[in-house]
């Protein structure tokens, strides 16, 4: 079954290197500039998973498009892949927002981190380089998967 994720950042640039990767990969891409972002179009497209930068455009942008999508009804079940820098961001609020289907990948990262991650989180899973709960002494915790072979 193909999945269907939406990405959304203010580069048309950014946009097409997710698509590409992830296309590669089997999925069903849909990509959005940012400013023309609107949650009725997440309604409409009903993304299996949503890739959103924290930093669109200015800080907390992201965030407060995260927040929209997690209080509508439509929308506040799909996960979500937040990229970000803001290593800060993880360990305060990571816990919280791990229980809203949110994970957290930091920035920079490669494109096989991308692929693992979305492969983690749509349960087709490997390795992935994702960090989805702050460790309990604040500090941000790898979770990490061992790929066993029989």
């Amino acid at each position: 079954m193909t999945t269907r994720i939406m990405v959304i950042n203010n580069s048309d640039n950014i946009l097409a290197m997710y698509q590409k990767i992830l296309e590669a990969e089997g999925h069903e891409v849909s990509t959005q500039l940012f400013l023309n972002s609107e949650l009725r179009d997440v309604g409409k497209i009903k993304p299996d998973l949503i890739i959103l930068d924290y930093y669109v455009g200015r800080e907390g942008v992201g965030w407060e498009f995260l927040q929209l999508l997690k209080m509508d009804n439509v929308t506040s079940k799909v996960p979500v892949l937040l990229c970000t820098t803001a290593v800060k961001l993880v360990q305060e609020i990571g816990a919280y927002l791990a229980t809203k289907h949110v994970t957290f990948l930091r920035k920079p990262f490669e494109s096989r981190d991308l692929v693992n991650t979305v492969q983690s989180i749509l349960g087709d899973s490997v390795n992935s380089p994702a960090t989805t709960l702050p460790a309990t002494n604040g500090s941000v915790k790898k979770m990490a998967k061992k790929n066993h072979k029989e």
